[in-house]
């Protein structure tokens, strides 16, 4: 009997030391990883990439939470994907990440989602915080809106793969729920902050005073903010495509000497008067007038959030840049690399948009 039990206790022993060296060379794995993703260059190892997807390395951590190096990654390949699987000679362009070139290019595109990712999370947590939540049934009302936008369920599919090699449940994720946000979010804001009732006066005091028989002229110069406001709110020439949205959609059937109601776009409130109408190219060219009140765009918002966070950014290669409140490389030949090819994009259509 005791030679029984003196069997099965060194069988246990053997058991837990087999499962502590699995549990010591797993955390090793994991720290080696570790140490490759945050001190090296950016690799497109598939062992790195499977592991990020399981592992939870933080990418960026602030008081709005963590972004995960997994989540970076992903959309990083997503991107990558989909300039790959364009056709861009047609239009002159070309896209090739495999040069050195290349991988700096693909470098500042890591940057550049790394910086969205961290303002989608800030706008959550500031909707959050005002009782905003994105509700599953909500969500999912909005895949359908987006779905008949599309025409067919099948056709969005097909390119969510093609394109981004996403599912339904990673455009819900990606691109659906962060625009909701923003969406409710700037909603309330516009409901709380008193700028926008102040705008909102102003343009209805210059709209009245129209409605009186005075000049447009006149009225541009004394209420319209902006460059055009000293020229009596002269634009000159434009095509519905050079408008805002809002303002070609509401001016685009316009005759000569007409006049819109206060058009509210996303920078602000618009009167717009069409000065005269021609075709030009086969294009409907209009010259018009407006006055102008601008209003706080998100991107503002989210300036004066982000003052309010304590970012912190664990990759060697990145840093956040509190006083300008972004992203940044701490290899500064990589920021000089990047301003250069944003005033020279080479005809790269990953840098044009």
């Amino acid at each position: 009997m005791t030679d029984k039990k003196s069997k099965k206790k060194k069988e246990l022993v053997k058991i837990q030391t087999v499962l502590i060296a699995v549990a010591v060379l797993v955390v090793a794995y994991v720290l080696i990883i570790g140490l490759i993703i945050y001190f090296l260059p950016r690799s497109e190892n598939r062992l790195i990439l499977g592991t990020t997807s399981i592992v939870p390395y933080p990418a960026a951590m602030s008081d709005a939470g963590v972004i995960t190096v997994g989540k970076l990654y992903n959309e990083l390949q997503s991107s990558k994907k989909f300039y790959e699987s364009q056709d861009f000679s047609q239009f002159g362009l070309r896209v090739d990440f495999s040069t050195e070139d290349g991988q700096k290019r693909l470098s500042i595109k890591e940057k550049n989602i790394l910086n969205k990712l961290i303002d989608d999370s800030i706008i959550e947590a500031q909707a959050k915080k005002r009782g905003i939540k994105i509700t599953k049934e909500l969500l999912d009302q909005e895949v359908e809106r987006k779905l008949k936008e599309y025409g067919t369920g099948d056709y969005l599919k097909e390119n969510l793969e093609k394109l981004y090699d996403w599912d339904l449940d990673d455009f819900k994720e990606n691109i659906v729920k962060p625009d909701l946000y923003k969406e409710k979010l700037f909603i309330d804001l516009k409901k709380t902050d008193p700028s926008y009732e102040e705008a909102q006066q102003k343009i209805n005091q210059a709209k009245e005073k129209l409605n009186n028989g005075s000049d447009f002229s006149a009225v541009a110069k004394e209420y319209s903010q902006g460059e055009s406001a000293k020229n009596g709110g002269s634009l000159g020439w434009f095509s519905a495509s050079q408008m805002l949205p809002e303002i070609a959609q509401t001016i685009f059937n316009f005759e000569k000497g007409q006049q819109s109601d206060v058009i509210e776009s996303s920078i602000g409130y618009h009167i717009i008067k069409v000065e005269d109408v021609k075709t030009q190219d086969g294009e409907r060219m209009f010259n018009v007038r407006q006055i102008f009140i601008p209003i706080k765009n998100l991107s503002q918002w989210l300036e004066e959030f982000e003052k309010d966070y304590n970012i912190f950014i664990p990759m060697r290669r990145l840093t956040w840049n509190k006083e300008a409140e972004k992203v940044e490389f701490r290899d500064q030949s990589l920021n000089e690399y990047e301003q250069d090819l944003l005033k020279n994009p080479i005809n790269d259509p990953s840098v044009l948009f």
